[in-house]
């Protein structure tokens, strides 16, 4: 029983550090992105400007 206890443990953390990872993937990719369009709205509107 024990066995069999530590068995699904591991697997249930193996399967929490996964999606944290992913949730991680997912939150640096997004604020690339959106630093990204910051710096393109950014140029637009200083060459709009001049």
């Amino acid at each position: 029983m024990n066995d069999l206890l530590q068995k699904d443990l591991g697997s249930t953390l193996l399967s929490v550090a996964v999606l944290l990872g992913w949730i991680g993937l997912v939150f640096t990719s997004l604020r690339i992105i959106l630093l990204s369009i910051k710096k393109i709205l950014e140029k637009v509107s200083n060459l709009s400007s001049k």
